[in-house]
């Protein structure tokens, strides 16, 4: 179990340089075809709608991320990862610069971690 977690944390790290390099590709095998998140602001999103955000129409660009206080929790085949993420880029034209805190949740197929569920909360310290 302390294995899966520790993969579970760096798989957090995997995503971070993943949104970062615009590697779709890595992106596409952690997450899943199925996977939604819901963002700070209340909205419901797909993996289709926010890669193609990202990578086809250019409507968000993400500058930085920073991501720490990540946990995981396994739960035989199933597993929730929370953090807190700093991100700084643009959206739709506005600028942002948020923490979060985030909620992952991920279920193992085929001996591989995929993230199907996503939930972000603006962090004020």
């Amino acid at each position: 179990m302390q294995q899966d977690e520790a993969a579970l944390v760096e798989m957090q790290q995997d995503l971070v340089r993943a949104w970062l390099s615009a590697d779709r590709a890595a992106l596409e095998r952690i997450i899943a075809p199925e996977w939604t998140i819901t963002g700070p602001n209340g909205r419901t999103s797909d993996r289709s709608r926010v890669l193609a955000q990202v990578f086809d129409t250019g409507v968000h660009r993400i500058r930085d991320l920073k991501i720490d206080e990540v946990k995981a929790r396994v739960f035989g085949d199933a597993a929730v990862v929370t953090g807190r993420t700093r991100g700084v880029g643009e959206f739709e034209g506005a600028g942002y610069d948020v923490v979060i805190r985030f909620t992952d949740v991920f279920v193992r197929r085929a001996g591989r971690w995929q993230a199907v569920a996503s939930h972000a909360s603006l962090f004020h310290e």
